[in-house]
Formats: structure tokens, sequence, C-alpha cells
């Protein structure tokens, strides 16, 4: 089914129809992706099992030990990325021990929430990390065990700023927007419950403000100590946030000597200007405060945050720079023509290169998973079968032109396992839309919760225990929304209006809603803060542009401190106790 690239020769669309792939599309992605060179050795195994090796090798550890020379590999080895160095001078193999399944999820019930929403009268202009911990602090009073939260990646440092938490310039690193200010917040950032968001405006605020800040901390060593600890990653994408600022954030449009990190003048450009190399610095020290805020979030909000971690990146941005020599920057991952969307998606976000990924021993995508996992309590993966197989379309085409690629999924599980148990973090895939045989079977065995959602799949006895459940997301309808029609398809109204005949009104159809979800099977249940503050429009119109909605700019009507405790949401919230308690 696949040809020697990994390109598909076709695929079944979610009614069963076969679409056979382009012969255009063919050639272009082969053009694209490159001829697949020689792959370095790795060896994937099981944690625990043994194995006779062909010849005496000497096992060098992760972490630099020495285990000496065997002739059997040894079933007590930690968890990690070793070496298998052959004593007769063969190439060195990466050893890859991974555990059988990632951490558990908790049972019970949370809240997904759309961090830049939240609002409190002292904020500045968006929600931030203060707002996640008390928002987590009053879930966790009322019962809550976990908050999933939208991403947390990293913009551009320019103006304007994305708006798009999905559409990052880096997935590595976090976004200070994140970082709450102290003070007032300033009179040109609006900051109105229920209002739109300003991110120009509130990232000019506070850049101003955490510049005059760095000069105040700049020589601490607390940060340059951090700083130095990560060594060539955070160094690269200070490198990549100060060439924005200074040449505008399309990287692909700059002078061509600045286009690759390795390029001599990056890399003399930081010895030899002051003013650059201190920008460098500040981006530097931006990292490791918000990292910081990040892990004393976690450690107080009293719930398992969970982070989602997006499928890709910008084409302009940090990662696509620092990681060019591995990815397809002439295709953008997308989905094709399907029920949800008739003409297909086009994310616009370039994919790794399969062969190049792993010959660069998956360095990328381990810096990716571990950055997600950092601090959390789980790790939600946006578009998990993407792990498995990507839908392709070549620069300039549409998804009908699109083809699915092979990814290596059997070895990036292991990879995700690895991370996810070091941190102690559980692992949930957003496997919704079309998914091919085999995928959740596999994310089973990995110990991976697969994704339910009511609006798509109301037969709540059907769903298993291996799955975190909600009736919404951050792309559809929110309850009030189909209650009180202004949002939502005939099936959708229908279906609350079947569950909820006696209701008479949102919050009512709500709490409903929320009880037959929450008495499933499923391990976790989340309730979305839109629906928890009854709010009709939902945070995104997929297909839309900002200037037909304000796509991820809504804020929420009502702060933190009383999110938990308005109307919708205690009826919401009992509900699902009642419901969790009823299984």
């Amino acid at each position: 089914m696949y040809d020697e690239f990994g390109i598909a020769h076709g695929y079944h669309d979610i009614d069963g129809t076969w679409h056979d792939t382009p012969a255009d599309t063919v050639d272009r992605l082969r053009a694209s992706m490159g001829e697949p060179g020689d792959l370095p050795p790795m060896w994937f195994v099981d944690a625990g099992s043994s194995h006779q090796l062909l010849g005496p090798c000497r096992v060098v550890l992760e972490d630099g030990t020495d285990r000496g020379v065997v002739e059997h590999l040894p079933g007590d080895l930690p968890i990690g990325y070793h070496q298998l160095e052959p004593v007769d001078g063969a190439p060195i193999t990466t050893l890859v021990v991974s555990p059988l399944q990632c951490p558990s999820a908790p049972w019970g019930w949370g809240v997904a929430a759309q961090v830049y929403s939240l609002w409190r009268h002292d904020g500045w202009g968006i929600g931030d990390l203060r707002d996640v911990s008390e928002l987590g602090q009053r879930v966790a009073a009322a019962g809550g065990v976990a908050m999933l939260l939208s991403p947390l990646h990293a913009p551009a440092p320019t103006l304007p700023q994305e708006p798009s938490p999905y559409y990052p310039s880096s997935r590595r690193w976090l976004n200070p927007l994140l970082l709450p200010m102290d003070g007032p917040c300033p009179p040109e950032v609006p900051n109105a419950p229920d209002g739109t968001i300003d991110r120009d405006r509130v990232w000019s605020a506070k850049r101003q403000a955490l510049a005059a800040r760095f000069q105040r901390e700049r020589h601490l060593p607390e940060w340059r100590g951090w700083s130095r600890s990560q060594g060539d990653d955070l160094w690269r994408y200070c490198v990549w946030s100060s060439l924005a600022e200074r040449l505008g954030p399309q990287w692909r449009q700059w002078p061509h000597e600045h286009r690759h990190p390795e390029s001599p003048a990056v890399l003399d450009l930081p010895l030899h200007d002051h003013d650059f190399a201190e920008h460098c610095e500040f981006h530097a020290w931006v990292q490791w405060l918000t990292r910081r805020e990040v892990a004393h979030t976690a450690a107080t909000s009293g719930v398992a945050l969970i982070s989602d971690l997006a499928v890709g990146c910008s084409s302009d941005g940090a990662d696509a720079w620092l990681y060019q020599d591995v990815m397809n920057l002439e295709a953008q991952i997308g989905a094709p023509p399907d029920a949800f969307n008739a003409d297909g998606q086009d994310w616009g976000l370039p994919p790794f290169v399969p062969w190049k990924l792993r010959t660069a021993n998956y360095r990328p995508f381990i810096a990716l998973v571990r950055a997600a996992c950092q601090g959390m309590g789980g790790v939600r993966i946006d578009h998990v079968m993407g792990l498995f197989r990507q839908f392709w379309i070549p620069a300039g085409g549409t998804p009908k032109d699109g083809a699915y690629v092979r990814m290596p999924a059997d070895e990036l599980l292991a990879i995700i396992r690895i991370e996810a148990t070091r941190a102690g973090a559980f692992v949930v895939g957003e496997d919704l839309g079309t998914v091919e045989d085999g995928v959740r079977e596999s994310l089973r065995d990995s110990g991976v919760l697969g994704t339910k959602v009511w609006w798509f799949d109301t037969d709540v006895t059907q769903w298993a225990p291996t799955n975190l459940a909600t009736v919404t997301t951050h792309d559809l309808p929110t309850v009030a929304g189909v209650w009180e029609g202004t949002d939502g398809s005939d099936d959708m109204h229908h279906a609350v209006r079947a569950l909820t005949p006696d209701s008479v009104d949102a919050i009512a159809a709500s709490a409903a809603v929320y009880r037959a979800t929450a008495s499933s099977a499923a391990r976790l249940c989340l309730a979305t803060t839109d629906d928890l503050a009854g709010v009709t429009d939902r945070p995104n119109h997929p297909g839309t542009r900002n200037d037909e909605f304000p796509n991820w700019c809504i804020r929420l009507p009502v702060g933190v401190d009383q999110l938990v405790d308005g109307p919708p949401a205690t009826a919401i919230i009992e509900a699902m106790r009642s419901g969790r308690q009823s299984y």
C-alpha cells in the first residue's frame, strides 16, 4: 500500500470509498522528500527484555555509565537511549529501551481550559499561568482531578501576534504571554470580561515590562546556569527570536546568510554584535522565567495539568528554521475531505521527513515530547493519528491533491512511552476523524487514552474506559450555543433535545449532557470552561478568517474566582460528580 518513500498508493475515506493518489502528487512529494539515505543503526527493545547479540558489544548507558562488554543484552537496563559499541569496530547502534506502557491517568472529572480566555480583574488582557493555578485550586476543591490546557507553545516575538495556539513558532519552547505580571493592567490594554483579546497590545506591554525587569536580573547566576544546561537548542531558538525581531518573522525571506542556524554569519553574529547578543540573552531569560512559572503552577494548582502538543509548527517559525534539514518545507500536513469538512483541510504545517528524522536519531521529536511532558501530569497529543501516517499536501496544492505518508509509529510511540514515564505523565491521543485500522489498538497497547466527544457519539454506554471523554472541543459548538440555536448542526440540536426533553434552559441541558458523559466508562471526563461559563460562542470556527470571527480571541465573561461557582458551572459539576459516582 506504500511505496519505498512511504507514500500511500491511495486511501479509503470515512465512507469507505477508495481514492488513488495522483501520479503528480507522488512525483512532487518524492522530489521534496529527497532520496532516502542510509539510516544509522537503531534498536528498539522493551524494558525488561533480554536478547542475544550478534557479537560482543560494550554497553554504554545514556548517562555515560559503562556496563562493560556483553554477548547477551541484559534485561535490567534502564529506560532511555543507550549505545551498543561492537568490539569488532562495527558501527555503534543506538539502543532505545522503552517501557511497555505510559503511566495511567487518574479516574474522575476535570476541566478543559483555553488559557488565553481566562480572566481576572488585575490581569493584563489575557489569561496567564496565575489564572491556571487559581482555577486548578478551585476545580480541586470541588473534587476535580485534572485540567487540560490549550497549547503553551511559543509564537514569534513579533507583531502581529499569532492568535492560534495550534500554529506556533515553536513547540519546543513556551509562550511568554503566559507570564503573570505584577501591577495594574496598562490603560492601553483592553481587559474587560467577555471582550476580545488584543494580543498585539498585550505583548507590547508585557515585552516592555519584561525588558525593564531583565535589566535588573540579567546578571543573576540562576537563570544563566539553567540556560547553559539547555545547550544549543535554547541558544539557537534565542538567535532565531532575535533575528525575527530584527529581520521579521518569515525566515525564508531573510538574507541567504541568515537562513540556516549553522551558517557562519549566524554563528558569528552574537560574538560581534553586543546588542544582538543581549537580545538573545533576554529571550533565554524569558524562557527560564516562563518554565519556572509553569513548574510553580503545576505544583500549586492542585490538579494534574495536561499540556497539549500541537500537531505541527508554522513553516515561518523557529522550529522550521531549526529543524529545516529534517523537515519537508515543500508540503503541508492536513486532512482529506470528510464529513467534517467536505473540502478537506490544509493546516499549513510542514512535516518531518520520516527517513531524515530517523537519521537524526529522532532528536527533534524527543525534544518536543520531553518539553510537552516537563512538569505536567499528562499530555494530550493533537491528531495522534499523525504518529502513524500523515496527510501531506504538496505546496500550492489542495487537499484533493494530498496523499498519506507512512510514519514510524512503533518507534515514535516507544519514545513517547519513555518521555512520559520519566515525567510521570499520562498520555491522551486525539483520535477523531479518519482513523486507519489498528491505530486505536496500538495506542491502547501503549497505554495512550483515546478521545470521545459526545457531539460525535452519543451512545455513552459503548465508550471504553481507555478514553478521555468530553462533550465538545475548541473547534465545536458549546452546549448553550446548540440549545439557543446559534450554533451547531441539526443532528446536534436533535441529540440535545432527545436527551433533555424536560429541560427548560441551557443550564439544565448542559447538566444533562455532562451527566451522561460522566456516567460513561471513560477514565477521565472534562468540561470546557466555555460550557462552565454558559457562553454560546465556541473558541474557534475552523475554515474562517479572523475578520469573519474572532477565533482564539474570545475572553470568558466571568473571572476565574467565579467560574466554578456560577450557575452553569455548579450544575455541570454536580452532574459530573453524580455521573462519575453512578458508573
